[in-house]
């Protein structure tokens, strides 16, 4: 369980890093350079991933969500 939450944790701020790699690519690149598209493109392929493996934690009872409000 630790596992699955540390692997969450780093995808999150490897998403995050792709977002501000993407902005540094934008302000600092020419405009044929395709290296924006490349950062956002991994930034939706990590966020995805990360939406399949947490929808599988709570599928599979190895992460509990939080009933707020409850």
């Amino acid at each position: 369980m630790l596992l699955l939450k540390l692997i969450i944790v780093i995808l999150l701020l490897f998403v995050v890093g792709s977002l501000f790699s993407a902005l540094y690519f934008l302000m600092t690149d020419s405009s044929k350079s395709k290296r924006v598209v490349r950062s956002l493109s991994w930034r939706i392929a990590l966020s995805l991933f990360l939406v399949l493996l947490l929808f599988i934690g709570i599928q599979t009872g190895l992460i509990v969500p939080h009933d707020v409000g409850g």
